[in-house]
């Protein structure tokens, strides 16, 4: 779900008094610039304040919701209420507003339009590959299609069988390509990426290409099984593959995502600040710490951003911290830095 379109059709719709009445509110009156209410469970009227502006910006001054949860949005309220998931607390408020968790705001746009979007972007410098593609949940039965085998290419990679298992690994015999199912935050199956499997790869050979197509911008590979230890330890290891996510989860660091690429999305940037936690990028030796400072300058200042650089040159060329256990300890121990 692209949360500030959704903030805008909201806000478009006038659907902020739906959302407040579903979270048990009530006394909700429009100020013109802000709606206000009173607590599910307390007798202030004016005790909730959301303000009508594109940011939804939302006070409750009988709780102290953004040392919580680390915003203060309409979703932080629900969050509150709910006692949920940021992600849960979007699929609420599209339920409370009648629109599907997957809904495409751009679905009944003209083409005109659709366009003009893409060529500002393009002027903008923002190329990311499936940007504007809206995340689809995917048949399940597409997973019946795979056999159900380990392999020992990411054992030797420190993927054990089990960890394999879990994240569902599997072959396609067609393509002799290891599979990787990608689902949502919400645990959807959404995509299935393919690593080819051998060991010395032709000039010409694909490394990894999708054999279902997501929209790899928009989902933070694991989180729909990480979220917990990341809430727990406050803090989430950040690589650049599928296979940096399960490295860290079989060495038992289960406070990790991927983004899929080096390049990260807003839609990520955005994902990855309501996790309320630190930010830490494992990302792989030739990727600069100057790549790495533009990305944390796209955070905003409240939330800290850290990463691996291998100063002391323990790594191969285009080796991530994750290929060895004791080489991401190492890291973590003696490389660990502020980035902003």
């Amino acid at each position: 779900m692209d949360i500030q379109n959704l903030k805008h059709y909201i806000l478009d719709n006038n659907k902020i008094p739906l959302i407040l009445e579903s979270l048990g509110c009530h006394d909700i009156q429009n100020k013109s610039t802000y709606y206000s209410c009173a607590n599910k469970d307390g007798d202030n009227k004016t005790a909730i304040n959301v303000y009508q502006n594109e940011n939804l910006i939302t006070l409750d001054y009988t709780r102290d919701i953004p040392s919580i949860h680390g915003n203060s949005d309409i979703f932080s309220l629900v969050q509150f209420f709910q006692n949920c998931s940021f992600f849960e607390a979007v699929k609420f408020v599209c339920n409370a507003i009648g629109i599907d968790y997957y809904y495409d705001f751009d679905e009944k746009l003209p083409q005109s339009i659709k366009i003009t979007k893409m060529l500002l972007n393009m002027n903008n410098g923002d190329n990311s590959e499936n940007e504007d593609m809206p995340v689809k949940p995917i048949n399940e039965h597409i997973l019946s299609y795979y056999k159900p085998y380990v392999n020992d290419l990411f054992k030797i990679d420190g993927i054990d069988y089990e960890t394999q298992q879990e994240f569902e690994i599997g072959y396609d015999e067609f393509f002799n390509r290891i599979t990787i199912p990608i689902r949502d935050e919400l645990g959807n199956l959404c995509g299935v990426k393919g690593r080819l499997l051998k060991t010395n790869l032709d000039k010409n050979d694909e490394k990894y290409l999708y054999i279902e197509q997501c929209s790899k911008s928009k989902i933070l590979y694991g989180l729909y099984k990480t979220y917990q230890y990341i809430q727990h330890n406050k803090q989430v290891f950040v690589s650049e593959a599928e296979k940096g996510v399960m490295q860290l989860y079989a060495y038992g660091y289960r406070n990790c995502v991927a983004t899929s690429g080096s390049k990260i999305s807003k839609h990520q940037i955005e994902m990855l600040t309501r996790l309320n936690a630190d930010i830490i990028f494992c990302y792989d030796k030739d990727i600069t710490k100057d790549t790495i400072k533009n990305i944390a300058n796209q955070f905003i200042k409240e939330i800290p951003v850290y990463a691996l650089i291998d100063k002391n040159n323990i790594l191969q060329e285009k080796e991530s911290p994750m290929d060895k256990k004791e080489n991401f300890e190492y890291m973590l121990k003696h490389n660990l830095y502020r980035i902003n």
